[in-house]
């Protein structure tokens, strides 16, 4: 979430935290609007994953229209256009807080990237800690007003977010709820290390300096490990030296 006129920066922003949180199997909602609402629908769409897109108006139409072929995307792409309205119902300026509350509710966590504090997303974000839950929000330059809005959340307690890693360790215990019978079963014989070491990756990617300080391990130990896992297929390398479980 943030703003429609949001900078060159915060649009790269959520352009990239979308794409990455949506590499991992991730499903990205946000509110079709322009600015960081569109650049999160395509990050979604450029690593190839669903996104969901929830309108302030009625099916029949697409609003903003500069949106419409980024909708076409969406909807071609696996994802799903939603709204509460009657069909025919035109982009009252009332609709939009109203129908935050449904883009908070579909997500486990609500991440704003940049909002001034009299943003939208400051409504999405009060009211995803209201339906318990997880609220994140990127710091930025103390004299942008773009960035006084995730100050706000920041001393309200919301997650300060530097890195996906910082979404997905909060939101991985939930996630698991979610596997799919599609994933690679645990076998029953792994050691005690190795499953101190899969534990410790959990579903977020995890870099071996993470993994020791979870399990008490030496990074030897560790590098040793995740090797044999790899072999067996447990486990995968991803770019910048970390790992997954598949």
């Amino acid at each position: 979430m943030g703003s429609r006129n949001a900078s060159s920066r915060g649009l790269r922003r959520s352009q990239d935290f979308a794409n990455a949180l949506a590499s991992v199997g991730i499903t990205i909602t946000s509110g079709l609007a322009l600015g960081v609402d569109r650049a999160a629908h395509e990050g979604a769409l450029t690593a190839d994953g669903p996104t969901i897109a929830v309108l302030g108006n009625g099916l029949d139409s697409v609003y903003p229209r500069q949106n419409q072929c980024l909708a076409a995307e969406i909807i071609k792409n696996g994802g799903a256009l939603i709204s509460e309205l009657p069909l025919s119902a035109a982009p009252l300026a009332g609709n939009f807080p109203k129908r935050n509350r449904i883009i908070s509710g579909l997500a486990l966590g609500t991440l704003v990237v940049e909002a001034n504090v009299r943003s939208g997303s400051l409504i999405t974000a009060r009211v995803a800690g209201e339906q318990g839950r997880e609220v994140f929000a990127v710091p930025g330059d103390i004299d942008s007003p773009h960035s006084k809005g995730c100050h706000r959340l920041l001393r309200e307690g919301a997650q300060l977010t530097e890195s996906v890693d910082d979404i997905l360790s909060v939101i991985a215990p939930q996630l698991r709820r979610f596997i799919t019978a599609t994933t690679t079963p645990e076998p029953a014989n792994l050691s005690t290390q190795q499953r101190q070491i899969m534990d410790s990756i959990g579903y977020a990617n995890s870099t071996i300096d993470d993994i020791t300080g979870h399990t008490g391990l030496t990074a030897a130990e560790v590098s040793s490990i995740l090797l044999s896992l790899e072999l067996d297929g447990l486990v995968a390398t991803q770019p910048g030296g970390r790992y997954s479980r598949k």
